[in-house]
């Protein structure tokens, strides 16, 4: 059974790792390909690093993808992210 938890506090996002599974609903359009001729505003991701230091999720060291969670969290603070939402998924043996 897979499970989803909604990620919003600060918390959730330092508790990431590297090797957890996300799933990213995009505000605009991020390559799929090294070209960028596809895009997409949903997918998943196997995160490559936590970078709490400098409050960044690398979700792909090749297309250079990543967000800073700090500006997800405090908008009117920081700047608007580009993440809409996003998921952590687990699974389960039943």
């Amino acid at each position: 059974m897979i499970r989803f938890k909604i990620l919003k506090t600060i918390e959730d996002f330092e508790g990431l790792k590297k090797g957890d599974v996300v799933a990213v609903e995009w505000r605009r359009d991020v390559p799929t390909n090294k070209r960028g001729t596809k895009r997409t505003r949903f997918a998943t991701y196997e995160i490559s690093d936590n970078l709490l230091r400098q409050t960044e999720i690398i979700l792909q060291k090749p297309m250079n993808i990543y967000f800073n969670y700090m500006m997800f969290l405090k908008p009117e603070e920081m700047g608007v992210s580009n993440v809409r939402e996003i998921f952590l998924l687990t699974s389960e043996n039943l």
